[in-house]
Formats: structure tokens, sequence, C-alpha cells
């Protein structure tokens, strides 16, 4: 959040500059030189930070290197320089003029890699961003913990989590590292206040002991969080674990599933708005898509492929997209699922896959109220029935529009098996229960980088490992 806030004063700053090395030494200045200025300052910075934020720039810091830092750095301004370029054209007051618009884009360029490279290397100390955890039993749930906090620390994200160890509880099972339980004859919470302890998790397997109740108080009174192991999880991974979850705890919690009429108003105007828009600056994109399929098909094979999905309330409708596979895909009529590598695909369909153009006919969709441009994927009817038989709160998804776009094809990546269907679910149960326009406006701003990089197209594996 410092970051941002300072690249944004920088790229306010940037058109100032680009302004004045642009009309230097001329006698008779521009009105940009007015207070017209400001709003178009504030117009450009909004769209760089915006565009750095959708490559993941405030989110994986440093994570490549100063020269990986340069590169996807000059991606995000490359995407700017597009979106700007698009929005001129709407809103044609907010343009600075070409000269002063490159010498804006150069500067902001190189002060933003320059503070990037001292924010990273003499000012931001990671380790004071630490959160000390202790785990309040020592089963599988406190278990869960440490996978959560290890799971982060072995990837490129690093956790801001330390775990400082597990506190025993009587009537627990040891399903933790013996060395790493705290035996201790303190109280808790003057065990917590000694080891600066930040949050206590409680993951017990068994009922809360009443005999801990007080140290619970006590602790949460000296200002230390306390959590439980959903909470945990969700923060962390965004994801809610359903296997832990009780149909109680989904019944009180899962406030997504109603949002005022106004707010839905507004996400209705949101998505239609939005896809008319992507429809139009998107009909080059599908032309050409539609006449590469019908070459490769040698003029034979349909452009489009509609199938039946299931939508809000278990509804059916028709899904329209991009014909991907051959035309005898699933001959035998039987159902199956669309693996990584499928040899079904063709040439010209494992392109619009992985950029994801084989989904744009789907804006119609959107358009005509049967999905949403955010929301869980929806599947097939046949898996569907089975899925809502074989997993826990799978049905929940259904209580939202689908969407084009989601938190598990930007989180988890590829799913082509019902153990992947299971995984999504956690993301999609994630967003059912926090849905709202931000987080909509968040899934939008990173499917961008899933679509320039691949990493939804790729498999949950190597999704797991980046």
């Amino acid at each position: 959040m410092v970051l941002l806030a300072i690249e944004s004063m920088l790229a306010t700053l940037a058109v100032y500059i680009g302004v004045a090395v642009r009309f230097s030494g001329l006698e008779h200045h521009d009105e940009i030189h007015g207070d017209l200025l400001l709003p178009k300052a504030l117009f450009f910075a909004l769209v760089t930070v915006t565009s750095l934020a959708a490559m993941g720039r405030y989110q994986r810091l440093m994570d490549e290197g100063f020269s990986g830092e340069l590169l996807h750095v000059g991606l995000s301004f490359v995407v700017g320089l597009v979106a700007m370029s698009m929005l001129f054209y709407v809103f044609p007051d907010l343009f600075i003029g070409r000269g002063a618009f490159a010498y804006a884009l150069v500067f902001c360029f190189w002060m933003i890699m320059g503070v990037r490279s001292i924010f990273f290397r003499f000012i931001l100390d990671l380790d004071l961003l630490d959160r000390r955890v202790i785990v309040f039993g020592t089963g599988e749930h406190a278990r869960k913990v440490a996978q959560v906090v290890a799971r982060e620390n072995s990837g490129e994200i690093q956790s801001d989590c330390t775990l400082v160890g597990f506190w025993p509880v009587p009537g627990e099972p040891e399903r933790v590292e013996r060395e790493r339980i705290i035996w201790d004859t303190q109280e808790l919470s003057e065990y917590a206040e000694l080891h600066d302890v930040d949050e206590v998790v409680v993951a017990l397997e068994t009922p809360f002991p009443a005999l801990y109740l007080d140290e619970i108080q006590v602790c949460k009174s000296r200002g230390i969080r306390i959590m439980d192991l959903q909470e945990f999880c969700e923060r962390e991974r965004h994801i809610l674990l359903t296997d832990v979850m009780d149909p109680a705890w989904w019944l009180f919690h899962s406030e997504g599933l109603y949002r005022e009429p106004w707010s839905e108003g507004i996400k209705k105007l949101f998505d239609i708005s939005i896809s008319l828009l992507l429809v139009l600056l998107s009909s080059p994109v599908m032309l050409l898509a539609a006449l590469a399929i019908l070459v490769e098909s040698g003029g034979r094979g349909p452009v489009f492929y509609t199938q039946e999905r299931v939508g809000f309330g278990g509804r059916i409708f028709s899904v329209m997209k991009f014909r991907s596979m051959r035309t005898d895909a699933e001959k035998d009529g039987i159902p199956r699922w669309a693996a990584r590598d499928d040899d079904r695909v063709t040439r010209v369909g494992r392109f619009i896959r992985k950029s994801r153009i084989d989904e744009l006919p789907q804006f119609f969709n959107v358009l005509k109220g049967e999905m949403s441009l955010v929301g869980p994927r929806p599947e097939r009817p046949a898996f569907v029935f089975a899925l809502k038989t074989r997993i826990p709160y799978y049905a929940e998804r259904l209580r939202v529009k689908p969407g084009i776009t989601g938190w598990a094809q930007i989180r988890y990546g590829y799913g082509a098996s019902e153990e992947d269907a299971g995984e999504k679910l956690k993301y999609d149960l994630y967003y059912v229960k926090n849905r709202g326009l931000f987080l909509d406006l968040l899934v939008l701003i990173h499917t961008v980088e899933v679509v320039l990089f691949g990493h939804g197209a790729a498999g949950p594996r190597q999704q797991e490992n980046r």
C-alpha cells in the first residue's frame, strides 16, 4: 500500500514533467498547463497503478530480480498504454497530447523502477511485517495451519506468518511435530506476551475447553488477535476449507448469498456496460478467430460451439464458445472432462484456449442475463449432478450467477478432474462468501495477467509451483 501510494504520486508528477518538457521554451502555453491538467494526471496515475496491479506487481515483490521486475513493469506499461489509448477515444478530454504523453510514460517508467529498486533494497524490511502465531491445539486441524504456512513459505510468495509453536490442550491428539509443541508452565497469555505473539489460531478437533476461556479472553484484551482455522485459511490462502466446514458455520457466514437490490443492480449495469465495451473492442479478434477456425477445418466445421451448462439456481442454459476441438470430440455422446493436453483440441483451438479467446462469445451470454463477468465457472449438467452427490457444499456455487472468469480461474488454474473440482470449490465458496464489486474488479484485473501469461491455462500443478 505504501508503494502504491508512492507510485501514484510519481505517475501524477510524471505528467507534469512530461508537459513541462514538451512545451519548454514555448511562449504560448497550451491550455493543459492550467487547472485541467490535474484530472488528466490523476487519470494517468490511476491507469498506471491499475496496470501494475493487473500484472501482480504489488503482490510479488522483486520475485525474479531486477531484470525480471524491469520486464514485468515494462509489460505493465504496455498494458497501460493500450488501455489509455482506448480510453482516450471514449474520454478525449483526458488526452494531454502525443508528445507530452510519450514523455510522461518514459519519466514514469524510470521513476517507478528507481523507487522500486530503492524501496526493496534499502527501505522495506519484510521481517517487520511478520505476524507471530501460536496455534491452539496439536491435532489434525493444527497441522493444517502449519501446512498453510509451510506451503506459502516454499513458493515465490513468502508468507508473513512466523509459527511460534503449538499450544497443547488436554484430550487433543498429537498430529504435529513434537519438538514444536510448547511445553511451558506459564499461562498462555503470559507466554504470548513474553514472545511477542500477534495471533492465536484456535484449531481444535475436540470441543473448546472451558478451562482456557479466561486465558483466551486475556490474550484478546491485550490486543492479540484470536482466529479459528477457517478464518486463518481464508485470509492466508483466500479459500474456504470444505473438509472442516460445518453447515452451521456456512449458514452464519455466507453473507455473499444476498446482496441488496441496489447492489445487484450496480453489478448488472457493470456487467452489461463492460460486456458491450469488450464486444466492441474484441470484434476484430473474434473475426480473426472465426476465420482461423474456418481455414483449419476447410470450411466444413462450425465456428461456434454451444453446450448446455448449469446456471443460477440450477437452471440450464446454452453457453456459446468458439469451437476449439474436433467436431467428433464426443461422438459417442459421453461427456468427458477436458484434459490439459487433450488430443481432441485442434491447433487453432490450443491457441484460443490458452489465450482465452474461445471464451469471448460468452459476453453475449452476459448480455442475455444468463451469466456474469465474474463468478464460478458453469459446468455441464452431467458433471454437476455427479459432483453435487460426491462433494459437500458443491450446490452452493449455484446460488450465484456463473461467470466468464472467476476467483478459482485466477487462483487455481485449469481443472480437469473431479479432484480439481473439489479444490476449485474452495475458491468458489470464498468468492460466494465475499462477492462484491471490489472483488469482481480484482478478478478482472488479474484476468489480464492470466491471459497475457497463460497462468490460468496451466495445470494445477504448474499453478501451485508458481
